[in-house]
Formats: C-alpha cells, sequence, structure tokens
C-alpha cells in the first residue's frame, strides 16, 4: 500500500443509499471523466470478483454518477450529517480526507461551503482535471484539491475548521499517524467526522461477503477466498479496522470522541419521548441504544459491515 490514502473504487459505493432518489442520468455521449472512470471501475472490481458481470449492474452506474457528474448532489447526506453536529457549517474551513474525485469537494463548493480535499491517486486528479475541463467551474476551485498523503498532510497547522473522513481509515497506510495529522490541522475548537467499516462483525464490504471478524490478509484469508472462489487482490487494498485501536489513536492524538450513532440514537429517543431529556433518565436512553445496537447487530450478522462513526473534537 505504500504511504499513500488508497480508497478502492470497490470500496466507495458502499457509502451510497440505494433507496435515495439519486437521479441516475446515462450522457448521450461518454464525457471523458466517466471513461476514466469507467476504466478504472472495470480494473478494481476484478480486485474483489473474479468477473465484472457478477457485480451490480445499478451499483455500476450509480458510482459511474456519484463520481462523474457533481450536478448530481450525492454527497448530500454527508454534508446532512455535518449539518447536524457543526454550528454554522457553510462559514467554517472543511477538509476531505480523501478527496477520491472530488465529487464531495465540488459539490461543497457548488452548494456555498468552503471545501478542500487531500488525494495521493494520479489517476483521480486525471479525473478531477477532466471534470474542470467540460465544466464551467471556478478554475480556483482546482487548487481546492491537493496531492498528498494522510500520514503528512500538505497544510499548516490549525488549518481547518473542521475535517470529513468518510471510507477511507481503511485505506491508509497508517492509521495513527492519519489520525495524529488530523489532529494537527484541525483548529482549536475545531471537529471532525470519521466514519469506516468496524471489522468486528462478519461481514467485508469490499468482496460484499460473509467475513470472519478483524480478518486480515494472511493464509487463512487466502484460503477462504479460494474457496469462495474470489481473488486476492483485493486484500492488498483495505486493512481490518479495530474500532478500539482507532478509539485509542483518537484518544493518544487528544481528540475528545462522540460516538455519532449514539448520540443520533440518544436524540432520536428524546424528540419522541421529551421526558427522557431529564438527567434521570439517562440509564434509559443507554437500554435504548444497546437495545437498538444489538437489534442491528443480530439483523444483519453475515449481511451488512458494521460502521464506526466518530465526531472527534479538538478541544
Amino acid at each position: 500500500m505504500g504511504s499513500s490514502i488508497k480508497q478502492p473504487i470497490e470500496s466507495i459505493d458502499r457509502t451510497i443509499d440505494v433507496s435515495r432518489s439519486t437521479a441516475l442520468k446515462t450522457p448521450t455521449k461518454m464525457s471523458k471523466a466517466r471513461e476514466i472512470l469507467r476504466k478504472r471501475i472495470d480494473e478494481e472490481i476484478l480486485l474483489y470478483y473474479p468477473d465484472i458481470s457478477m457485480y451490480s449492474p445499478e451499483f455500476y452506474e450509480r458510482l459511474l454518477v456519484r463520481w462523474s457528474d457533481d450536478s448530481v448532489f450525492s454527497e448530500k447526506h454527508r454534508y446532512e450529517l455535518i449539518d447536524q453536529f457543526i454550528d454554522n457549517p457553510k462559514e467554517k474551513r472543511f477538509l476531505d480526507m480523501a478527496a477520491g474525485c472530488g465529487s464531495f469537494v465540488l459539490q461543497g463548493l457548488r452548494n456555498g461551503y468552503n471545501t478542500w480535499g487531500v488525494e495521493p491517486e494520479e489517476w483521480k486528479h486525471d479525473v478531477i482535471d477532466a471534470k474542470f475541463e467540460e465544466n464551467d467551474y471556478d478554475k480556483e476551485w482546482r487548487d481546492h484539491i491537493v496531492k498528498g498523503v494522510g500520514e503528512k498532510l500538505p497544510f499548516e497547522d490549525e488549518s481547518f475548521d473542521h475535517f470529513d473522513s468518510w471510507q477511507t481509515i481503511e485505506h491508509v497506510a497508517d492509521e495513527r499517524d492519519c489520525i495524529h495529522e488530523l489532529y494537527r490541522v484541525l483548529k482549536k475548537g475545531g471537529s471532525g467526522i470519521l466514519r469506516g467499516p468496524d471489522y468486528i462483525c462478519f461481514y467485508e464490504g469490499h468482496y460484499r461477503m460473509f467475513w470472519f471478524p478483524l480478518m486480515g490478509k494472511g493464509k487463512f484469508a487466502r484460503f477462504y477466498l479460494k474457496m469462495r472462489g474470489r481473488p486476492f487482490g483485493g486484500l492488498d487494498t483495505f486493512h481490518p479496522v479495530n474500532p478500539y485501536k482507532t478509539r485509542r489513536y483518537c484518544r493518544e492524538a487528544g481528540f475528545k470522541i462522540i460516538d455519532i450513532k449514539r448520540e443520533q440514537i440518544f436524540r432520536a429517543a428524546k424528540r419522541r419521548m421529551p421526558i427522557l431529556q431529564k438527567p434521570i433518565f439517562k440509564p434509559a436512553l443507554w437500554f435504548i441504544y444497546i437495545g437498538w445496537d444489538m437489534y442491528r447487530g443480530i439483523r444483519y450478522v453475515g449481511r451488512r459491515e458494521a460502521t464506526i462513526s466518530y465526531l472527534l473534537v479538538k478541544e
């Protein structure tokens, strides 16, 4: 993996909610950005599947739209989460790690956010350049997406009010270094959203199949994939994220950690039952959250990946 942020295409569509009403657009003439992206999708799908035909055509098309057409606000769900937890977000300076093909950054700029991004992979910068050739974007926006790695971010100390890292942490070369770098470039009082897979579960989201908890790329993993008729190449694109280690790295860096999923459940319970807002009922909130978490864990065991979703605050 080297020292760069690696975010295979196959990993990205795991974050897409296919129930959303994101329009699918099929241009009469394939754009350059879409053409580059299609080629890379085909190459990277074969890291996880023996044949491209096994990959969902619907996901394939949604992925093309999400990464090549920024007129579709496909990153809206990320901004909705930001709006829930960040006051006056359009007055803040945001960093996206990793920026991929620039979708989050460009869609943010189109919608009034001051977004910046860092991305190590050259071909993704080629897609971004193609987008600027094909769209009437402000030329200064191109400077908002720079080449760099998460382990050594190309920004000064305390450069950003907020960062957003979505389905990236499992692809970095050194998780601890990346988290410490995010702390360094964040202003005091700033915050960030760190979201990714939790590998203490029985599902792997790149291969889209039953998986053993914290299984890496050792001999057993290769044996298992061979038995399932899957290629080994995908094993080199991610590492199994252990949420206990991730939280330890965050605390080492100096972050205060807020579990977003837990906070959302607490807020929803208080809205439905206002009496739960009283401090005396805090144990009841924990009971509701634990019950919800156990229910989802049992319901989706072996069928859906678990996730970490943290709001990290630099106090």
